[in-house]
Order: C-alpha cells, then structure tokens, then sequence
C-alpha cells in the first residue's frame, strides 16, 4: 500500500512538472523561444587578411579569390587584349574593322566588348550535420601526406574506445579535415566532448572537433560587365591559316592609325570549331 502510495504522489509530480513545460513552451515572452543554440563549441580556424588598406579611397564591395570565369568563343571569333584600356575602347568605336591582307583583299570583321558575368548577390543557407564534424587544430610542418593524415585520423576516430564510429567519407580542407560517419551520434557525441590527443608522426597533438555546417546557394543574381581591356572580333572568314591570320590581327590591332596600341595576348578560334577563354583573379 506504502509503494502504490509512493506511485502515485511520483506520478502526480511529473503531471505538473509536465504542466509547467508546457506552459513555458506556449509563452510569448519566453526568451529561449527566438534563440538558436547550438550545444557545440565552433571550431578555431585562424583568418588571415589578405586585402589592401588604402587611406583616401573607398574599399571595394567585395573581395574575391580564386575567381574563375569561362567565356565561350565561337569559330570564326578572335579575343584581344591590349596592355592600355583605353586602346580598347579606341578600338571599339568602330563596329567594323577592314583589315588589309593583301593588296586587293580586305576582311571585314565586327568588334563587339567583351562583357563577362560577374556574381552580385549571394544568399547561403547553412545547417549543421548529423553525422560530419570537423577537426581542426593540426600543427604547423606536419610530415605527412593528405593520405597518410587521412588514415590515421580515420583509425582514431574510428574506435568505440574513443568516441567514434565508422568513417564513411573523410576530406581534408582549408585548416581543418571533414570526417563523416555511418551512425547517428557519433558526430554530437565528439563535438560534446570537444578535445583529443591525436597520435601523429610518432607525436600526440591536442585535436579540436567542431559541428560541421554545410552550406547550400538558395539565390544567386549576376549582372554583365565589360572587360576594360579585351575586344572580341566575331565573323572571321575562313581564308588564312591559323598563324598567318593570328599574325594579320596583332599586326592590324597594334596600328595607331586603326585605334590600336600594344597587344597584350590574343586567340583565334577558326571556323567550325569551339573556344573556351578562362578569365582568373588578377594577382598582385
């Protein structure tokens, strides 16, 4: 009678406990409502600056590296650039072009800018894994090969005695190394725990492991821009060889008396045939 007594006060004690939950959840003023917490420490990757200050001059809206940019080119087309952007916009100004190849022969050729997509607005969605994380905090000079760190984080992760649990995808990134696992909790139960003493070149190093947040384009809007130094010469006919014509273009497009100037680079692509031209931040 004292244990079914017992039940029941038990019993009655969480109905309330379970009362006071419920009416915490359905509050308004409930701060914990409009928070997102994350129960994991972020992982300490170092950033470096790698911009320029100038005083005197507005910084530019954006910064972007490693920028690569394909723009197709049609047979019968040629891209050239000049050293001076104001020699293209000299050439520019007539949409035509009759380039001398012989004493009674002339190609007539259009010109037209070169304008090259460039990204204006980017909006990222990102949330947390379920079954990556991301370690970090590997020593500087590391004698070892993107394999052979791959292999021994995998065998040390991979071990119930340490928390893991089989490794089914692994990358190594920029300051850190992804590592992804076959079983759910795996990945929140290294992160809870946080730090380990990783076995690497015959040393133990003290590991960081973080949520892994991955991150996909929800929006992405482009505009057209003119490449200030570069022309695109369109109907080509098919009548010279490719050096021979290579050879008529820079020496017309480098004649002061047609607008032109110092001819930087320049590709022909012939008729019939298709060109890639792949446009890289500048360095420097």
């Amino acid at each position: 009678m004292f244990t079914l007594h017992t039940l029941l006060e038990e019993q009655d004690r969480l109905k309330k406990r379970l009362e006071e939950l419920q009416k915490l959840r359905k509050d308004p003023k409930n701060p914990s409502q409009d928070k997102l917490q994350v129960p994991f420490p972020m992982p300490e990757i170092p950033l470096v600056f790698r911009g320029r200050t100038q005083q005197g001059e507005e910084a530019p809206k954006c910064l972007l590296s490693n920028l690569r940019i394909c723009y197709p080119l049609p047979g019968g087309s040629a891209l050239v650039t000049f050293d001076d952007p104001k020699v293209a916009e000299q050439v520019l100004q007539k949409k035509e072009h009759k380039i001398d190849v012989a004493e009674e022969c002339r190609l007539r050729v259009q010109v037209r800018p070169l304008e090259l997509p460039m990204v204006t607005t980017i909006q990222v969605s990102s949330q947390i894994s379920d079954r990556r994380v991301l370690v970090s905090g590997f020593p500087a000079g590391l004698k070892l090969s993107e394999e052979q760190l791959l292999d021994k984080l995998e065998i040390f992760f991979g071990k119930d005695s340490n928390g893991g649990g089989d490794v089914e995808i692994r990358e190594l990134l920029q300051g850190g190394a992804m590592l992804g696992f076959t079983r759910d909790g795996v990945a929140q139960r290294l992160c809870q725990i946080g730090q380990f003493k990783v076995p690497l070149g015959g040393q133990q190093f003290l590991l960081r492991v973080s949520p892994y947040l991955s991150g996909e384009i929800q929006k992405a809007e482009t505009c057209f821009q003119p490449a200030p130094c570069s022309v695109v010469v369109f109907n080509i006919p098919d009548i010279l060889d490719g050096p021979e014509l290579h050879d008529v273009l820079e020496i017309h497009f480098q004649k002061p008396t047609r607008g032109g100037g110092e001819v930087e680079a320049l590709t022909v692509v012939p008729p019939g045939q298709w060109g890639l031209a792949v446009f890289t931040s500048a360095s420097g």
